[in-house]
């Protein structure tokens, strides 16, 4: 085993530990936003534990993976935080409203 395989295995197992501590947050999160917040990092950690592993393994094409949950996430925490700051995926309808009243 290289050394760089190693580093990257040392790297998972402390990633590891921390997503441990991070699911807790997830079901014990006192409000939501906490809870949303452990989801979205417990995801990005998972990233981050499969591209150690990639290196790990030499292998390039869980890399391609890793970047594709954290895409992934990006993409569900903005419709995550939109849905809580409106209620609603649907745009405001009282726009129009307010633009007939001109």
């Amino acid at each position: 085993m290289s050394s760089a395989a190693a580093i990257a295995l040392a790297a998972a197992a402390t990633v590891l530990i921390a997503l441990a501590l991070t699911l807790l947050r997830l079901f014990a999160g006192p409000t939501l936003y906490d809870r949303v917040l452990a989801a979205n990092s417990t995801a990005l950690k998972a990233a981050l534990i499969c591209a150690a592993l990639a290196t790990a393994a030499a292998r390039a094409e869980w890399i391609d993976a890793a970047l594709a949950l954290v895409f992934g996430v990006f993409v569900l925490n903005v419709a995550i935080v939109k849905f809580f700051r409106a209620r609603s995926f649907q745009p405001p309808l009282d726009r129009d409203a307010r633009e007939g009243a001109r």
